[in-house]
């Protein structure tokens, strides 16, 4: 079947993806867990109970398969039990999600997948306004499989111990299913802030366009702002936060600004009183978002937020990949402006320790934030471990963070010179759609190994405005959904009758890779050389998602878990202050992850908005704002 004809069945129920020869097997439904990406005709896994370990107020999920067998299987629909133990998680802390699929022609380097793969997440009931929607029924071809994505929150104060349910699964002519659900609760909680701090990019036109085909909505204000929020809430909901939420500029010059309309949409993100999965959950960074903002305007930023108690959140974005983006000679003046508006307002630049110190910029820049691939390069002048820069970076008061680009791909001919690809590019962390789910989830293993407290990543509907149709289309800078991690989700598509974000199975990895992070931040706290032996064992390098399996990396995790416990037990259930671990929501302080040296991050806030309209990105042609 052609890949048109797909689409025009996939839009009813996901039904084609072309003839193949039937199985001599029954219909049946088996598990497994989120860390593998499987096409319509990959094998189905053998697991017959879907098995899961988790904190209380973590999010954690597996997949139920769906296999047609010799006849195939249709108006499948599915439905999740109570799970059962020591107390009770409701079947209303499940969502069902069916997989989508995106296909792909051209893989985004010679490690990516070919086909079908799935990404896309359409929800059975939202997990934001609470309506049904078309993921199920679906149907289910002869000899192909078809994916649920279950995902539960084991809510704050849940009993540590086994818990028990099942996920039904029927089908037309009286096919039906149960999947037992073991679940198990470990004895500590996460934070619904997380420690690692996340600076996603939300371009300000890619919400309205991807939903209404226009950059402002139309003009109403209301139907922006809630998307805006809407999506704030989704990366909530997802542990991330997405630095560049806030979409209309906020109005005003010379230090005379009006901040009403940005406390009304933006103020409940900001305070962690916006109605989220995770309870309390708030941004942890926000960029300064304004026309050219001169030293008044910063200042009043400054004056502002921290009337709110917002301080510690606020960053200025400088320049994002110089010479790409910006002159080298244009930094100093915006930094001059930064610091004059506030001392304690910061500015991140993203490039290396080394090229600040050549410009004459590593002093008067407070965030530093390099590409993977130069903190442990293959070959070149990156070559060997280059961490030793930002650990020192941190003692000298600065915060560090890391980030991948399409140099985890390969950039084609996007960018030349030192961003060029690099000739090997397996086993990067990368966010792309047909890469494997190991790489999806690495980077806050990463980050840990190598004394990085936070990530930034360019944006996250890209593709939103740059393509006709992102269900059918993210290809940008040579990799499948670089810059966009989620999906329109308009009724049209989903059903329901209002528009939500739609998230992926990358969203997904990133979260579940940020939950890791948090779980060796407590054993840090606990015994530091113990969480930096774990870490390392499994992730030896930058590039080392390609050399392990998911198998290792659950184990590793469920490791970790079982030293936090016998620690626990030994602190009386105390868990040690940490600078990993940092209070309010904010920042918080670095700490140096070779010496346990610890170094101030007052208020860390980084860099503002690049000038009206070129943000967040290099290599990029970006929209203007109004």
């Amino acid at each position: 079947m052609s890949r048109f004809s797909y689409a025009a069945l996939a839009a009813i129920a996901l039904v084609g993806f072309g003839a193949s020869s039937a199985a001599a097997a029954p219909a049946q439904v088996t598990a497994t867990h989120t860390l593998v990406k499987l096409r319509p005709d990959d094998a189905p896994p053998s697991g017959r109970t879907a098995t899961m370990g988790a904190a209380a107020n973590e999010m954690q999920g597996f997949q139920a398969i769906v296999s047609g067998g010799d006849t195939g299987v249709r108006g499948v629909r599915a439905a999740v039990s109570d799970l059962r133990g020591p107390s009770t998680i409701p079947a209303s802390k499940v969502v069902l999600y069916r997989e989508d699929y995106m296909y792909v022609s051209t893989p985004s380097d010679d490690n990516g997948m070919r086909g079908w793969v799935p990404d896309a997440l359409v929800p059975d009931v939202d997990p934001f306004v609470g309506e049904k929607r078309n993921a199920f029924p679906f149907d289910v071809p002869a000899g192909e499989l078809r994916a649920i994505w279950v995902d539960v929150h084991v809510p704050s104060g849940t009993r540590p111990g086994s818990y028990r349910g099942s996920l039904e699964v029927t089908g037309d002519g009286g096919f039906s299913a149960s999947l037992p659900i073991e679940l198990e609760v470990f004895d500590f909680e996460l934070p619904s802030t997380p420690s690692y701090a996340t600076a996603f990019g939300l371009a300000w036109n890619g919400t309205c366009e991807g939903h209404f085909g226009e950059a402002w909505c139309g003009g109403d204000d209301a139907a922006f702002d809630r998307l805006r929020q809407l999506y704030g809430k989704a990366g909530l909901d997802n542990r991330l936060t997405l630095s560049a939420v806030v979409g209309a500029p906020v109005p005003g010059s010379g230090g005379d600004l009006d901040f009403s309309r940005y406390d009304q949409v933006y103020g409940p993100l900001l305070d962690g009183t916006a109605d989220t999965r995770l309870k309390g959950a708030a941004l942890s960074a926000v960029q300064v978002w304004q026309r050219d903002p001169q030293a008044e305007d910063y200042a009043a930023w400054a004056r502002h937020f921290k009337s709110k108690g917002w301080f510690g959140k606020l960053f200025d974005y400088t320049c994002d990949e110089p010479p790409l983006t910006c002159a080298w000679s244009d930094i100093k003046p915006r930094q001059d402006r930064v610091h004059r508006g506030d001392p304690g307002m910061l500015s991140l630049v993203t490039t290396t320790v080394a090229h600040l110190k050549e410009n004459g910029l590593y002093q008067s820049t407070n965030i530093i934030v390099p590409v993977v691939n130069f903190v442990e390069g293959k070959s070149g002048e990156y070559a060997g471990d280059q961490s030793a820069d930002y650990r020192q970076a941190q003692r000298d008061g600065k915060t560090t963070w890391i980030y991948s680009s399409c140099m985890s791909h390969g950039c084609g001919n996007t960018v030349t010179g030192e961003y060029g690809g690099d000739p090997d590019l397996q086993g990067w962390p990368s966010l792309v759609i047909d890469h494997t789910a190991l790489r999806n989830r690495a980077m806050p293993w990463v980050a840990y190994n190598y004394g990085f407290t936070g990530e930034l990543y360019w944006d996250s509907v890209y593709a939103f405005a740059s393509k006709s149709d992102p269900w059918r289309d993210q290809y940008e800078f040579t990799g499948h959904g670089d810059g966009t991690l989620f999906y329109p989700g308009r009724p049209d598509r989903i059903g329901g009758s209002t528009h939500i974000p739609v998230e992926s199975i990358r969203l997904k990895e990133v979260r579940d890779g940020i939950q890791d992070y948090e779980y060796l931040s407590i054993l840090d706290a606990f015994d530091r050389a113990d969480a930096q032996k774990v870490a390392k064992k499994l992730f030896a390098h930058a590039w080392s998602a390609g050399d392990i399996t998911p198998e290792q990396l659950l184990q590793t995790r469920r490791e970790v878990a079982q030293k936090i416990s016998a620690n626990l037990k030994k602190s009386g259930g105390k868990i040690p202050s940490s600078p990993l671990r940092p209070e309010g929501g904010g920042f918080g302080t670095a700490a140096d992850a070779a010496s346990g040296c610890s170094v101030s991050g007052s208020a860390l806030g980084v860099g503002a908005l690049l000038v009206a309209g070129s943000w967040l990105a290099s290599r990029r042609r970006k929209p203007r704002l109004r």
